[in-house]
């Protein structure tokens, strides 16, 4: 291989196949998978979607759970220029809504094609795969609701968005990919791992602390990309201590903010692992990020990656920035190619920036605004903490008040108690208004199916 980076293409896969054969790619409870297997299944669905009729354009939706497999399908649709929907079958019922702004012409079924036909192009579709088809790309679809439950449906131009992910030669790490490959989180995981020639670890259909930490321990996991929710998880299940976690040496989180206190015990608890922050958006893709302290920096000028921060908001430009929404969601893009990323941050004179949270789950209390991440953050270094989720609760006076829902590791107590013993805490370190006016004691935090904190008030 030569020594210049190079881009991961849907044609460069074939050739890292042939250039990489007997190496591993995928490992699993059924052995191990190599390059040249994977390289003949991308090229057996080439000729499948070629013999069904496929045609560039046409939108497929593939399989997106955790398997080789998806990962397959993906390749193989795309080198016969079709827009990829990647979506696990749980999911199938959301789309009878995709149908609303666009036709889906097929679905796999049980590892072959099956016609759909379903659906009508909106006229803002019509105008985006019109941007899609004059490029002469694949293309790639993603459904995004981050936490609050809305989903947007944003189309990328596939080539662009993997051409931003460099094939280099380095080692061969073990990898356990636990986010979704229907989310930006897991394929770009995905797709570095493949572009670094690393062995992905097959992920347990489950995924609980449980079963994560076995399966660390039986294949030697060297890096686990998780969002800080899971890896607190896995601290309140101890799985640090039932089982063997040392060969974890690199520890990727994003997807929402990380408290500092939640950095400082996953850091005791795993002295041999780098915990590194990474962050990206569906719309972006994942950016440059250079490890900078408690604080991100993401590099400028590399490759047409550009940040600002514009009344407290992250804006980004990014090479592999989606062609637009085809649902009806407003924002975000603008003409000149910056994303307004929804992402409220602070800046700091060495250049480095921390995200603070999303600017839509803002609590607007009498007027001030509190961030959930921050009093979460703040409840987190309360000794009998274990977990909490803040969320806004509807108030006829002020609007909306903090509620929290506790892990509370304590004696048991009434939410009351609780409710003054994190009062007394928060004395002269928390403004009153942030302060917790409902609180709930919870066995577990749930999270969504990105493992992340839902952030939208209970019923």
């Amino acid at each position: 291989m030569s020594d210049a980076p190079i881009s991961l293409t849907v044609e460069g896969i074939g050739a890292l196949a042939r250039e990489r054969g007997p190496w591993v790619l995928w490992a699993d409870d059924r052995g191990a998978h190599t390059w040249g297997e994977f390289g003949a299944r991308v090229a057996d669905i080439a000729r499948a979607c070629e013999s069904a009729g496929v045609r560039p354009g046409d939108v497929v939706v593939i399989p997106a759970e955790e398997r080789l497999e998806s990962l397959a399908w993906g390749f193989g649709a795309a080198a016969v220029g079709a827009v990829l929907a990647p979506l696990r079958l749980e999911r199938h019922g959301e789309l009878e809504s995709w149908r609303d702004s666009f036709e889906i012409a097929w679905r796999v079924n049980g590892n072959r094609l099956v016609w759909d036909g379903g659906g009508a192009f909106s006229a803002r579709a019509t105008k985006l795969f019109a941007k899609l088809a004059a490029c002469g790309h694949p293309g790639l679809i993603l459904s995004t609701g981050g936490t609050v439950g809305i989903p947007k449906l944003v189309l990328h131009d596939f080539a662009a968005l993997i051409a931003t992910v460099p094939v280099r030669a380095g080692r061969t790490w073990r990898t356990l990919p636990l986010m979704r490959f229907d989310h930006i989180g897991g394929l770009d995981t995905a797709w570095r791992a493949l572009a670094g020639g690393q062995t992905l670890v097959e992920p347990p259909a489950t995924i609980t602390p449980e079963s994560v930490a076995r399966t660390i321990e039986a294949f030697r996991v060297e890096v686990l990309p998780a969002t800080p929710s899971f890896l607190n998880l896995l601290l309140l299940a101890e799985a640090h201590l039932t089982h063997d976690l040392s060969s974890l040496r690199i520890v990727p989180y994003g997807a929402e903010p990380m408290p500092d206190a939640l950095l400082e015990r996953l850091r005791e608890a795993l002295p041999r692992a780098e915990f590194v922050q990474r962050f990206g958006t569906s719309e972006t893709g994942t950016l440059p990020v250079v490890k900078a302290g408690s604080g991100l920096q993401i590099s400028r000028g590399k490759a047409g990656y550009e940040w600002k921060v514009v009344d407290d908001e992250l804006w980004v430009l990014s090479p592999g920035r989606a062609i637009g929404y085809l649902s009806n969601t407003p924002g975000g893009f603008d003409d000149s190619g910056w994303f307004q990323t929804g992402d409220l941050a602070q800046r700091f004179p060495d250049g480095t920036i921390r995200i603070l949270g999303r600017r839509s789950e803002l609590i607007n209390v009498g007027g001030e605004k509190v961030l959930p991440a921050e009093v979460e953050g703040f409840l987190l270094t309360h000794p009998l903490v274990a977990d909490c989720r803040v969320v806004p609760e509807p108030n006829a006076v002020l609007g909306q008040v903090v509620a929290a829902d506790i892990v509370w590791m304590g004696p048991e107590s009434a939410a009351i108690e609780v409710k003054r013993r994190i009062h007394e805490f928060a004395r002269d370190r928390l403004a009153r208004h942030k302060l917790p006016v409902v609180i709930r004691l919870v066995e577990f935090i749930e999270s969504t199916r990105n493992l992340k904190k839902p952030r939208f008030a209970q019923a």
